[in-house]
């Protein structure tokens, strides 16, 4: 490529991308208010059943519920061990998400309790059968208030958890490592948004519900994927869009100047590409995966 080539694309580059780029990409952090249900007016059974949310049911809660309550079950660890096809991935490009592992009695997992009336248990459960379909089965668990009451009523509660064995299983080997999870987070997006989105609006929820309580892995994970963001995510953009700026110069003919139609017309589609959900993701994907780097 000639030297009149390169200082094109560097021009177009800085003018259109560098930016945009450069910009530190805002994730819609969710707002926690699901504890401020009004409990004067709620009609309760004892038949009602509760849901406890370690993941992303902390954040994104879309069936009625009449209480809500932050506390932990013991015996388990919440771990980034279950690939996601159906949400925040795909089945060519798995996200991550969370599931739990048996662990030892004194473990604990934080998350939140839900209280299903009884009439709206059975469309509650379809709903989050459905919801949970990749891997997850249903079970039951004991939950317990958070900060501890020894006064406190101890909950039989629904638990969702994606077991070994499981199609979309990744708690094995090198899948299981903190730098393979941070990786296949740093670039996966599905129809419900990036992986990132997912995963920092769990460790956002966690630091605001229960400060003073450390989820390693949580912690482990965050730092190895903010060192991608700041160290190579720029970097590996930036590359990957003048391959694409040169790709769309050239496709072009070798007669044209900027201000053509035609060229105007075709950076205007790389950058409406730009403004799309995941198009971090789909640019890192190329660049990671087109033989340049591992």
């Amino acid at each position: 490529m000639s030297n009149k080539s390169l200082h094109q694309i560097d021009n177009i580059y800085n003018e259109l991308f560098r930016k945009l780029v450069e910009s530190v990409e805002t994730v819609n952090v969710a707002e926690i208010q699901h504890l401020n249900v009004n409990k004067e007016r709620t009609v309760t059974s004892e038949n009602d059943i509760w849901i406890f949310g370690y993941g992303s049911l902390m954040w994104k809660v879309d069936f009625p519920y009449i209480d809500c309550q932050s506390g932990y079950i013991c015996g388990y660890l919440r771990r980034f061990y279950q690939h996601s096809i159906d949400h925040r991935g795909t089945k060519i490009r798995p996200g991550r998400v969370v599931t739990l592992i048996k662990a030892e009695s004194t473990d604990r997992v934080y998350g939140l309790a839900y209280r299903i009336a009884v009439k709206d248990k059975e469309n509650v459960l379809k709903h989050l059968d459905y919801r949970e379909k990749n891997g997850y089965q249903r079970c039951e668990v004991t939950f317990h208030k958070f900060p501890d009451d020894s006064k406190a009523e101890i909950l039989k509660i629904l638990i969702y958890i994606a077991t070994p064995g499981n199609e979309s299983w990744a708690g094995d080997g090198d899948d299981a490592s903190v730098v393979k999870i941070a990786e296949q987070i740093f670039t996966s997006v599905g129809p419900s948004g990036t992986n990132r989105e997912y995963f920092f609006n769990l460790l956002h929820t966690m630091l605001a519900l229960f400060p003073g309580i450390n989820d390693n892995h949580l912690l482990e994970i965050d730092n190895e994927l903010q060192r991608l963001i700041v160290t190579r995510e720029t970097k590996l953009l930036e590359r990957a869009l003048k391959k694409e700026i040169s790709l769309t110069l050239q496709s072009l003919g070798n007669n044209i100047t900027l201000n053509d139609d035609a060229v105007q017309g075709q950076l205007y589609q790389l950058i409406k590409y730009c403004s799309k959900v995941g198009w971090r993701e789909g640019l890192l994907v190329k660049e990671l995966y087109s033989g340049n780097e591992k």
